[in-house]
C-alpha cells in the first residue's frame, strides 16, 4: 500500500497568520449583523449540503443569496467551548473556558464588545442554558434575553427567540447593531411539533434501521432517558432530528423575512452557523456530540450573505474553522483587528483563493486533540489530563467515515504531523499558565451558582445527570 503523503506550507505555531489589517476607517463601515446560529446541527441534515429531504427551504435559500462553505468545522464540539472561541477567535488555553474552568472569564475581548466599542448596539436572544450570562457569555450585549427562564417547552421558548429577533428589526435603530438569535433545536430531547414529525414520518426516505436498546451513556443504543415508547428505531430518532430542523428553519425563516422587509435589509450581513454537529449512530454513538472528534460532532454548516459585497450562490471547499468568523466580520466592516487572533478572515476564499489554512485544530472535553491537514485528520488519545498517548490517522478523503485508522502504517509518512501536534500541546501549556495569571486568584464561576431555571434546563439538555426518564414527571 502506498504511503500517505504528507505536505506542509510553512504553518506555525504561533496560531493562524495574522489576518490582513490594511487602512481602515477609525470607527466601521456602518453595516449591520445578524448571526443565526442553531444547536446541535449537523450540515449534512440541511438542503443547501445536498441533504435528500426537505428540512431546511429558508437556510437553504439565504445559502443561495450568500456563501456557504462545504467544509467548516467547531474548534470545540460543545456549546460553551464552541461560542467561547467563536466569540473570542482563541483556542481554549487562550481564553479559559476548558475542561476544568466552565466559565468565559473578563479578560477575553469578545465580538459584541469589540463592536460595542464602536458604536454597535448590541443584542442577543438564546436558548441553552450553556450560554448563562453568569458564565460570561453576555460580554459586550446590551440586551441578552435567556429563554428557558419564562418559556416552559422549547416549542415555546423557540418561538419566543423569533418574536424578540422580528421585534428588533422592526425598531429604528440610531446606530448599526449586532443581534444574535440561538435557537437550541435540534438538540437532544428531540421534541418537535407532531405536524413536522408526521411529515417526515410518511415520507418514507429514512430507513428505520437497526432496533436500538436503551443504554446507560452514549453508546450501543439509545440513552435511557431519550428513550420513546414504540419508537425503537434508528429512523425513528432521525425522524424527530430532522423535524426539529424543520421547525427552527421554519422560525428562522420568519426572522429573515423581517429583515426583508426592513430598512436594514441592504446592509446588513447575516451569518448562519451552529456550535456543533451531532452523531446520529456513527461509531456506535447515538444522539450526542463531543466525546470524540470524529465529523458528525465537528462539521457545521456555515454562511455568510451580504448580497452586492459577497458572491451569491458561491460555494467554498476549502476547510475553515468558527474561529475565523470575528477576523471576517471585522474584515467586512472595516474594524481594525485586536491582536492575536487565531482565525482569519475568509473573504479570500469568496475571491477565488483556495487554501486559508494549513491546518486546523480540535479539542474536547475528553482531553483529546486533533489536526487536520489537507486531507488528512491525526487525532490524539491522552494518557493523562497533560500527556499526550496514542494516535489515529484518517483518510477523509479515502475514508469519509472514519473507519480505518491509518496510524500504525503510516507513523513515518505522518511524522511531522505528530511533532506538529505535540508542539501546539506544548504552546496550549504555556497558553493555560497565562489564562491562569489572567484569572488573579478568581474562581471560575461553577454551574452550582447558577439559577434554578439555568439547572433546570441543563438537566433537560442532558447535561447534569437526569434523575427521571423521559416522560415522567
Amino acid at each position: 500500500m502506498k504511503r500517505l503523503a504528507l505536505v506542509f506550507l510553512g504553518a506555525t505555531l504561533g496560531g493562524c497568520p495574522e489576518p490582513p489589517r490594511g487602512t481602515f476607517p477609525a470607527r466601521h463601515a456602518g453595516l449591520n449583523l445578524l448571526l443565526i446560529t442553531v444547536d446541535t446541527l449537523r450540515a449534512d441534515h440541511l438542503g443547501c449540503y445536498d441533504y435528500l429531504r426537505a428540512t431546511s427551504p429558508s437556510i437553504d435559500g439565504l445559502a443561495a443569496r450568500g456563501v456557504a462553505f462545504d467544509n467548516a468545522y467547531t474548534y470545540w464540539p460543545k456549546t460553551r467551548g464552541s461560542f467561547a472561541s467563536l466569540f473570542t477567535s482563541r483556542y481554549a488555553s487562550e481564553h479559559g473556558l476548558n475542561v476544568r474552568d466552565r466559565d468565559l472569564p473578563e479578560f477575553n475581548l469578545t465580538l459584541a464588545e469589540h463592536l460595542k466599542a464602536r458604536g454597535y448596539h448590541t443584542a442577543a436572544a438564546l436558548d441553552n442554558g450553556n450560554l448563562d450570562r453568569r458564565l460570561g457569555f453576555a460580554q459586550g450585549f446590551d440586551e441578552y434575553e435567556q429563554a428557558w427562564l419564562s418559556g416552559k417547552t422549547e416549542i415555546e421558548r423557540t418561538e419566543a427567540l423569533t418574536r424578540f429577533g422580528v421585534d428588533f428589526l422592526k425598531r429604528k435603530a440610531e446606530a448599526p447593531f449586532f443581534l444574535w438569535l440561538h435557537y437550541v433545536n435540534p438538540h437532544t430531547p428531540y421534541e418537535p411539533p407532531t405536524s413536522d414529525l408526521a411529515r417526515f414520518r410518511a415520507d418514507g426516505k429514512i430507513p428505520r434501521g437497526p432496533v436500538l436498546p436503551p443504554v446507560v451513556g452514549f453508546h450501543g443504543g439509545v440513552n435511557r432517558f431519550l428513550t420513546i415508547e414504540n419508537e425503537n428505531h434508528l429512523g425513528d430518532y432521525v425522524d424527530r432530528y430532522d423535524a426539529e430542523i424543520a421547525f427552527a428553519d421554519r422560525e428562522i425563516g420568519k426572522v429573515l423575512e423581517a429583515l426583508d422587509e426592513s430598512s436594514y435589509r441592504g446592509t446588513t450581513l447575516v451569518v448562519f452557523t451552529s456550535d456543533h454537529g451531532e452523531s446520529l449512530g456513527e461509531h456506535d454513538y447515538y444522539f450526542d456530540h463531543g466525546s470524540d472528534l470524529f465529523e458528525p460532532s465537528l462539521r457545521v454548516p456555515l454562511v455568510f450573505s451580504l448580497p452586492g459585497a459577497l458572491p451569491e450562490g458561491a460555494r467554498v471547499s476549502a476547510p475553515v474553522t468558527n474561529l475565523d468568523v470575528f477576523p471576517t466580520v471585522l474584515d467586512l466592516f472595516q474594524i481594525s483587528f485586536p491582536p492575536e487572533l487565531q482565525g482569519r478572515s475568509v473573504l479570500p476564499l469568496t475571491r477565488g483563493e483556495d487554501r486559508l489554512h494549513d491546518w486546523i485544530a480540535f479539542q474536547n472535553d475528553q482531553h483529546q486533540m486533533a489536526f487536520m491537514s489537507g486531507r488528512l485528520k491525526l487525532i490524539a488519545n491522552p494518557s493523562t489530563e497533560t500527556e499526550l498517548g496514542s494516535y489515529e490517522l484518517y483518510d477523509l478523503a479515502r475514508d469519509p467515515g472514519e473507519t480505518r485508522d491509518r496510524y500504525a502504517r503510516s507513523a513515518r509518512a505522518v511524522g511531522p504531523l505528530v511533532a506538529l501536534l505535540g508542539s501546539f500541546k506544548t504552546r496550549t501549556v504555556a497558553w493555560q499558565q497565562e489564562t491562569t495569571r489572567k484569572r488573579q486568584g478568581k474562581a471560575a464561576f461553577t454551574d452550582d451558582q447558577l439559577s434554578p431555571e439555568t439547572l433546570q434546563n441543563l438537566e433537560t439538555l442532558g447535561y447534569l445527570g437526569r434523575t427521571k426518564p423521559r416522560g415522567k414527571k
